[in-house]
């Protein structure tokens, strides 16, 4: 910091003073500061996402064509296949809002070659597809920082903490389905979407996600069951409980044999239950209880709760369910809250 001391200022007036005769008194010494200039970038991330990029979407992708970075990260998100030209030229596509976020207003400014754009596309394209959820953005998604800092919501591999691996978006007044993009986050392990408003199956964006190992749909309106249960061959927990889910439980659901934790209760679920859940002999927990199933529990289920099963937590509607085996009828058998 430089000190410039005014000397010649407080001299000049004092002999002025003592020129007219009056009294010469000392004037006091003037010290002035000079401060370090501001620096050229902020020296944090900023917590929330910059709305400064409007007039990307709100006008002709034209104009926003013309600028050399949009149109770079436009061209590399095509030919991935991620997106469309079409999608993009829809100036109300949840899609153009995205990639105008990452050319315009993403503070973290990635290239066009760096190899976490399409992940950091496809969370964009989540928080645009849910039509800006508030609570997103409070706990600072889309921020300057990377997307493994989007904690607590977002979680990313122990090993580089790059690649997200878990998602946690329960709560959070999600209307709709899934965004299609999210289907190249195939490194996700745990994806919790319980108690929301979705619907349409999700199989459709996360079907080829092969490590997935806990899947939380519970408290939506899906009517159906995921069509991808047989493909996710790594998955462990299924909660789809409280739906709208109508007709015969899926056979699929048979074919998860790797499966430790299936709850399908709450719903509307219409049938018998197939003998082939007594093949599932990795199965722990199995609730069923408030649906409209009849019939009585197969053997091959109940064998599953004795000998060398493991089967310790089953459920049933008793009065239309034939369940000698059962842990509790008519409701959970354990308080179900912890688990959350």
């Amino acid at each position: 910091i430089s000190c410039i001391t005014i000397m010649g200022l407080s001299i000049g007036l004092g002999l002025g003073r003592s020129v007219d005769g009056d009294s010469t008194e000392e004037l006091d010494t003037v010290v002035i500061f000079k401060t370090r200039p501001p620096s050229e970038s902020p020296t944090g991330a900023p917590t929330k996402p910059a709305k400064d990029f409007e007039w990307c979407y709100e006008l002709d992708e034209t104009a926003a064509k013309r600028d050399t970075r949009y149109a770079s990260l436009w061209s590399v998100l095509i030919g991935s296949g991620i997106s469309t030209e079409e999608e993009f030229s829809d100036d109300t596509s949840y899609q153009r809002k995205s990639l105008c976020w990452l050319a315009f207003g993403d503070k973290l400014q990635l290239d066009a070659t760096d190899p976490f754009l399409e992940q950091r596309y496809a969370m964009a394209t989540i928080y645009y597809n849910f039509n800006e959820p508030e609570s997103l953005w409070n706990q600072g998604w889309l921020s300057g920082k990377p997307e493994c800092e989007w904690r607590p919501m977002v979680e990313c591999d122990s090993r580089t903490d790059t690649v997200v691996s878990r998602m946690y978006l329960r709560d959070n007044i999600l209307i709709g389905g899934l965004p299609k993009e999210v289907s190249v986050l195939k490194d996700v392990t745990h994806f919790d979407l319980s108690n929301n408003q979705l619907v349409r199956d999700v199989s459709a964006a996360i079907g080829e996600w092969v490590h997935l190992e806990e899947l939380r749909l519970d408290n939506n309106n899906f009517e159906s069951f995921p069509s991808s249960i047989n493909e996710w061959t790594a998955l462990k927990h299924l909660d789809i409980s409280s739906n709208n889910i109508e007709g015969p439980i899926s056979e699929n659901l048979t074919l998860a044999s790797q499966l430790v934790f299936l709850d399908f209760a709450d719903n509307e679920i219409t049938g018998t239950i197939s003998p082939a859940f007594g093949t599932m002999s990795s199965l722990e927990t199995f609730y069923m209880h408030t649906n409209f199933l009849d019939g009585p529990i197969p053997d091959a289920v109940c064998d599953l709760t004795s000998g060398s099963g493991k089967l310790s937590h089953l459920t049933a509607d008793c009065n239309d369910v034939e369940c000698d085996c059962c842990t509790k009828c008519d409701g959970y058998d354990v308080d179900k809250i912890p688990w959350d």
